[in-house]
């Protein structure tokens, strides 16, 4: 079959569909790099902290060349942070967004979850459990770095704020009778942000030996005593 007639067949030019499988190639390959660097990485963190993790020892977990880490990361603070938002949004090529609830809470919230608030915060609870599972590495990665790096401590304020921003954006969705008397949605959200935070789940966790159930069962009812109307609490 001629160049033509296999033009003629798929619609498409030989040369383009080869670009196009390198091109898809080349992605996944990146991918799996940046896969397998992140996974090095939070490994290396949570055996020796941010202050003695080294990037030579990373690039050898992750059976990867010094260069390769450099050239996808830049240096060890941006994999620290990429460690971070990837444990958030579970993609290595994801962002966090300013104002924005990680998808991982909106793509599971149901419309009635968030027409009943009892609802709504069970499915805060519950996402707060699964991303303290992952995250819990790189919350105290940061938490150490930043008592001895000023700028692990400006990353850290930036994804508290960030975090903060994904709570406000929640709970602007809350019917405002139905929250307790006297709170607006603002405070109802900066509660939950308290409350549903990394510094719980270190006291809760690390410190006071709750499990991960126990934590969920805890962030829910205390999110609903503190948050919601009589009638809704019970």
């Amino acid at each position: 079959m001629t160049d033509t007639q296999k033009t003629e067949t798929t619609g498409e030019p030989p040369k383009a569909r080869r670009v196009s499988r390198q091109r898809e190639a080349g992605e996944a390959t990146r991918r799996e790099t940046r896969r397998r660097l992140l996974a090095a990485a939070k490994a290396e963190f949570a055996e020796r902290g941010y202050a003695a993790a080294t990037v030579i020892r990373i690039a050898e977990r992750a059976d990867m060349s010094v260069q390769t880490l450099y050239s996808n990361w830049g240096n060890k603070r941006n994999l620290l942070r990429a460690v971070m938002e990837s444990s958030v949004t579970g993609d290595e090529d994801m962002a966090l967004v300013p104002g924005q609830p990680p998808d991982f809470i909106t793509a599971a919230l149901e419309p009635e979850d968030v027409a009943d608030p009892r609802r709504l915060l069970a499915h805060l609870s519950r996402q707060f459990r699964l991303l303290a599972e992952r995250a819990a590495v790189g919350w105290q990665t940061y938490r150490d770095g930043a008592a001895v790096d000023p700028d692990i401590a400006a990353d850290w304020q930036q994804l508290s704020d960030l975090r903060r921003g994904a709570f406000q954006a929640l709970f602007s969705r809350v019917p405002a009778r139905a929250l307790r008397p006297g709170l607006g949605n603002a405070a109802a959200a900066d509660t939950a942000w308290a409350i549903a935070s990394p510094d719980m789940h270190d006291l809760l966790v690390r410190q006071g030996g709750y499990d991960y159930d126990r934590l969920e069962e805890w962030v829910r009812t205390t999110l609903i005593a503190a948050l919601l109307a009589g009638p809704e609490r019970e």
